[in-house]
């Protein structure tokens, strides 16, 4: 079987982590992978090389023509592509462009998007509308993401299907050694309740509500050992803005660390991820948290509630409420035993439901499943 996976963009972040860490594990399962990205030039793509068989990269500035869509066909002839799997709107546009000229290709789409920039307004509404007949099965991570496609999109409810991302539990997953080392690079404590917000700079991610709640709860936390690290990149001028937000209000109670690629280290290393998202389609590093045994506070935003399961392994307060926020910071700082629990029924909950071999055999079942049904070229 042989999948060609593809993307306007394989920019770091969290999109690009949920696709390689599907490539790696469907390739455990015999599954040859393939990574096309539209928007980046070949040049770029080194970084994705462990994770799939083979990448390409193009410089499509704007909607395809025809001689790009043609060189993506050469793609497929050349690798004898059986499937194409698309990751956002405009890369279900080039597959479904692809079936008209190939009809034997099989062609699904995941819908990774926390917003509506792919199924709201009348553009995307027209695209759906023409592609989404060519597109044999759209996936969503969530149930809530699942809903919100039905309401916006022209499809049939048999068409859309639920597959909760993956988590590589061989990267993540607990090391208590870490936690010793962690705060010896920080130069805190070994007492210190190491709280993690992670996220780029963008609104959508919340990471002022993180900050906004720890300032908060500092005066209640009083001489508590604390500190908040923030993980993230993202444009420099927001993530400048953020960066004096966190020194102005928290001081030396932060660590400002930036983007960094050793993320289970880190999770590894901490007591607490507080996650504060205004839009969340499913929460991956919720997940890579939950499997390194961490509890976790969030809002209930998104597909969130069906990844936290509030009080059991962790705790999920209303959306946008920063109150709520710093009582949750209060009580879990305050609660190593609360803490832990949580921490272990996450752990048991990221195993059953969110491995990412689970995740690959049911992809890899529902491709072996549409490419046994040859029949229907347009089905």
């Amino acid at each position: 079987m042989r999948v060609l996976h593809v993307t306007l963009s394989a920019a770091r972040g969290g999109r690009r982590d949920a696709i390689l860490t599907l490539t790696d594990h469907l390739r455990q399962l015999g599954v040859e992978c393939g990574l096309l990205a539209l928007r980046n030039p070949y040049s770029e793509m080194g970084a994705v090389a462990r994770q799939v068989d083979y990448y390409e990269g193009l410089e499509i500035s704007g909607r395809p023509t025809l001689l790009e869509l043609a060189e993506v066909r050469r793609v497929c002839r050349n690798r004898q592509v059986d499937l194409i799997h698309a990751h956002d709107g405009g890369s279900q546009y080039v597959a479904s462009a692809l079936r008209i000229a190939a009809p034997r290709l099989r062609a699904v789409m995941t819908f990774h998007r926390t917003l509506g920039l792919e199924s709201a307004g009348f553009r995307n509404r027209l695209r759906n509308r023409v592609t989404l007949p060519l597109i044999q099965r759209v996936l969503t991570a969530t149930e809530e993401r699942r809903q919100f496609f039905l309401v916006e999109s022209p499809v049939s409810p048999e068409k859309v299907q639920v597959i909760p991302l993956g988590v590589d539990l061989t990267t993540f997953h607990p090391e208590p050694s870490i936690r010793a080392t962690l705060r010896q690079e920080l130069g805190l404590s070994p007492d210190t309740v190491l709280c993690l917000g992670i996220g780029h700079s963008g609104a959508e991610k919340g990471i002022d509500q993180v900050i906004d709640g720890f300032a908060l709860a500092a005066a209640r936390l009083g001489d508590r050992p604390w500190h908040l690290a923030l993980l993230g990149g993202g444009s420099p001028a927001r993530l400048a803005a953020l960066h004096q937000s966190a020194r102005d209000q928290l001081g030396d109670r932060v660590t400002l660390a930036g983007f960094r690629p050793d993320i289970s280290r880190w999770l590894q290393g901490a007591d607490l991820l507080v996650h504060a998202p205004r839009l969340e389609a499913f929460g991956l590093v919720v997940v890579q948290a939950m499997a390194t045994g961490l509890p976790v506070l969030g809002m209930s935003v998104g597909g969130l509630p069906e990844v936290v399961e509030s009080g059991v392994t962790g705790r999920l307060v209303p959306a946008g409420d920063i109150g709520a926020l710093a009582e949750g910071i209060i009580a879990l700082v305050g609660d190593e035993t609360v803490r832990n629990c949580m921490g272990l029924a996450g752990l048991r909950r990221a195993r059953e439901r969110f491995d990412a071999v689970r995740s690959a055999e049911s992809h890899r079942d529902l491709y072996q499943d549409l490419l046994t049904r040859r029949s229907g070229a347009l089905e």
